[in-house]
């Protein structure tokens, strides 16, 4: 069988949320609560939720941009979760992330040929004299050309800079990628370009995804599986045509509800809509269910034991006492 190419057990990371070092108690904010999944080779998990919810803390904890508070991580057969950065240097090639701000994540000071060359240099993964015809590589591969190299980050559009970071993250080969949110701030046809060049990229170099998105169309377009986030924790994950025509959590079907549709007026809903109450905060979560507050589902059990993902019909896991 198979081995997972990621392992993530027990995740959790905690921050100070302190106004000041002098304060008399000390506040924590869990940004990612006790969250354990698998990723198989060549699988695209989506990873889904309101904001605030923990999704782009969890794939920065996966990437060890942030130390991990407790829990493991396991890469391609190697425990990461509590290596140096410089015991982590050689597995970085196989692990890279793709942010959400295409131009945040370029140094607008740098050429584009310098950028995508640099982790060649680093790595030494090629020879002086291959680097340029490898970078011309990439940049073909991403479905720009070549001349491009010799550019700035500012002389291109959103969804250019956008590919400049999808082929920096694919210089070293990798075998997994972290998108964190990469189309949310593109224009909607340029959504769907970056979309199919991340599918097209999957299927010719046997990448393994985490994809990190608000939008539910395009995680239905692109993953295997889905995991639903919830105030740190995952509540729902399984097969995406499972969760989209069958989901068992209440916050699942919520979400999926949120989904604009053509012609929908007068049809009937999976679950009832939520009362309009804010969000739990992080620092102080409800005892039971983090969902509790705002589920209409909800009964006494939810407000004193915290639920367990537990396997439902239809295939997928859930953490609900009682399941839709």
């Amino acid at each position: 069988m198979t081995q997972p190419l990621l392992s993530a057990n027990g995740v959790t990371k905690r921050f100070n949320a302190s106004r000041s070092w002098l304060a008399a108690r000390r506040q924590v904010l869990t940004a990612v609560d006790n969250v354990s999944f698998d990723v198989m080779p060549g699988e695209t998990l989506g990873l889904v939720g309101e904001s605030g919810c923990g999704k782009s803390t969890l794939g920065r904890c996966i990437t060890r941009l942030h130390d991990l508070s407790d829990g493991s991580l396991r890469f391609d057969g190697q425990e990461i979760s509590g290596l140096t950065m410089k015991q982590l240097r050689p597995l970085r090639a196989g692990l890279q992330m793709v942010f959400q701000d295409p131009y945040a994540s370029l140094n607008p000071r740098r050429r584009i040929g310098d950028l995508l060359a640099e982790p060649l240099r680093v790595h030494k993964l090629a020879a002086p004299a291959e680097i340029e015809a490898r970078v011309a590589d990439l940049l073909t591969s991403v479905e720009l050309p070549e001349s491009f190299a010799r550019r700035y980050p500012h002389e291109l559009s959103g969804g250019q800079r956008q590919r400049i970071g999808i082929a920096r993250a694919l210089a070293l080969k990798p075998k997994l990628i972290v998108a964190d949110e990469p189309v949310s701030a593109l224009d909607v046809s340029v959504q769907a370009q970056i979309v199919n060049l991340f599918c097209d990229l999957r299927d010719r170099f046997g990448l393994t995804y985490i994809f990190i998105a608000h939008d539910l169309a395009v995680v239905r377009q692109i993953s295997d599986r889905v995991a639903v986030m919830y105030l740190g924790g995952i509540v729902e994950i399984g097969a995406v045509d499972d969760i989209f025509s069958r989901p068992k959590h209440p916050y699942t079907a919520t979400l999926l509800e949120a989904i604009p549709e053509p012609h929908a007026h007068g049809r009937k809903t999976r679950g009832a809509r939520l009362p309009a109450r804010e969000t739990p905060s992080p620092v102080s979560p409800p005892t039971g269910c983090r969902f509790e507050p705002r589920c209409p589902r909800a009964r006494d059990r939810c407000r004193t034991e915290r639920p367990i993902l537990t396997a439902r019909d239809g295939g997928s896991l859930a953490a609900c006492h009682f399941p839709l």
